[in-house]
């Protein structure tokens, strides 16, 4: 690896991307594909992958089958088992980087801090924590959401005797045998990380604030005999579309549909049922809310490493650690030796489809402040006061039934056909306007609160504090594709020199 590539050389590139996860590396692709070489990728991290990177707890893998993680203008056909683990994803990500020449545009542990619009020059300025800087006449966030840990603001953290750490930085250097282990949470995570905890400490105990649906994964090895089969182009893009077409059963959940909704529900405890029958503990892991309220998780252990002696289950929030317990809302203890947060993501430290720096639009202002009081993006990718500035799944960007691949590609493929218009016909700033971008947002609202994560009984991170939901798209994968192919850049305000028209 690199330690800084030119950071501290001002860089004269067209393009400066934010991020080398799987939108940074999907963006510089599709760059590539449209002829654009002049382009500069900014990484904080030692390598790509983004959260694929930062996240190695055990048992990682993803949620949707693996044929659907992936590019689909970059297929990968030897994934080795249904559901690809993290070490997979990563190489794949890497692979993908190497075979279409990303590596050399990445500037490796560059901590970009702020960057600033000039008005006058119409170019962006980067600054590092170094106080390099560079320039870029467009700039383009891809930096994802899953990238700082959430730890609970709880009396006692600095207390604890034990190590603590959380699921998004794992440390492979406590050795859990012999060991009492408090988890705290049952999300994503951490469905993931209780089988593995159960399988090396001797005792396990996980803190419950409220259940969740939990899926079969039905995780097994991919034949070496489909393997050699799917690396025919149209063999793969049709286990593709059969992969996609049996996601559609939640995106009918999210739109509510009673038939779609009791199926994923009779899935869960039929799962549920086939490992645990106490029937105690199956009461408290079933949730009193609908499925697709919240993330529907993923996991075939997770119920049997609950169902095993040696796993108590707390259905009580954590309030405070001592010493050398953990101290639930209720003020019962637990004894500990080490404890572990499954406890998400700073999804809400910062505005929602913000990236991790400060960015700073046309007339000096801040967008964590025009966030904050107007969270709307035009179509995930543009905000209005913020010209020639783009996000891969901003604001409303991303489907939230199937791999989130898919939406980053659609919004990379469209964020680079608009770069390559800019640089072909020598445009100086393009900015979406104010009326298309709430126009927009209007109508996604509407729709958005008919669907799942804005009923009343549903408590989630999707929605502000106004009650907007401003984590997904509303609409069908395909409708997402139609629509970033047909509007172009008719709702921006295109600058030529020093004159301004309205659109194209």
């Amino acid at each position: 690896m690199t330690d800084r590539i030119g950071v501290r050389q001002k860089q004269t590139a067209a393009i400066g991307i934010l991020g080398a996860g799987l939108s940074g590396i999907g963006m510089g692709m599709q760059l590539k594909a449209r002829g654009i070489d002049d382009f500069v990728i900014y990484e904080k991290q030692p390598d790509v992958g983004g959260t694929w990177l930062r996240n190695t707890y055990p048992g990682l893998h993803c949620d949707v089958p693996s044929h659907l993680y992936a590019y689909t203008i970059a297929p990968n056909p030897d994934w080795s088992t249904k559901y690809a683990s993290q070490p997979e994803i990563q190489a794949y990500i890497r692979g993908c980087a190497e075979r279409h020449d990303i590596l050399r545009h990445i500037r490796f542990n560059a901590d970009m801090v702020t960057a600033r619009y000039d008005s006058t020059g119409g170019v962006w300025n980067l600054e590092d924590a170094t106080g390099a800087s560079a320039q870029h006449r467009l700039l383009i966030a891809a930096t994802g959401r899953l990238t700082e840990p959430n730890i609970p603001d709880i009396k006692g953290l600095d207390m604890f005797a034990g190590p603590t750490w959380h699921s998004g930085a794992w440390r492979d250097d406590v050795d859990l045998a012999g060991k009492r282990v408090a988890v705290v949470g049952t999300a994503a995570s951490a469905v993931q990380v209780v089988p593995e905890v159960a399988r090396r400490a001797p005792e396990v105990v996980v803190f419950q604030r409220s259940p969740n649906w939990v899926m079969p994964r039905n995780n097994r090895t991919t034949p070496a005999a489909k393997r050699d089969i799917l690396q025919q182009s149209e063999a793969w893009r049709g286990e593709w579309r059969r992969l996609y077409r049996r996601t559609a059963t939640m995106f009918r959940t999210t739109r509510r549909m009673p038939s779609a909704i009791e199926a994923i529900r009779q899935v869960g405890l039929k799962h549920m049922r086939s490992a645990i029958s106490d029937p105690a503990l199956m009461d408290a892991l079933t949730p009193d809310f609908d499925p697709g309220c919240k993330r529907v998780v993923v996991s075939d252990d997770y119920y049997p490493a609950l169902a095993a002696d040696h796993v108590r289950l707390v259905t009580r929030a954590v309030k405070a650690l001592t010493e050398t317990a953990v101290v639930a809302v209720d003020d019962s203890t637990e004894e500990a030796d080490v404890v572990i947060f499954c406890t998400g993501y700073q999804i809400g430290a910062r505005a929602e489809g913000e990236p991790s720096i400060d960015v700073f639009g046309r007339d000096d202002v801040r967008l964590s402040t025009v966030l904050e009081h107007k969270p709307e993006a035009y179509r995930g990718v543009a905000i209005p006061g913020f010209p020639n500035y783009f996000t891969v799944c901003g604001l409303n960007g991303v489907s939230a039934y199937t791999s989130l691949f898919a939406s980053s590609e659609i919004a990379s493929g469209y964020i680079a056909d608009c770069a390559a218009e800019i640089i072909d016909k020598h445009v100086r700033s393009v900015e979406v306007r104010e009326e298309p971008t709430r126009e927009y947002n209007r109508g996604i609202q509407a729709s958005l609160q008919t669907m799942s994560w804005a009923t009343g009984q549903c408590t989630n991170f999707y929605r502000d504090n106004t009650g907007r939901v401003v984590a997904f798209y509303p609409y069908s994968l395909g409708r997402m594709r139609r629509d970033l192919k047909r509007v172009g850049l008719s709702d921006f305000t295109v600058e030529r020199g020093r004159r301004e028209t309205a659109n194209e």
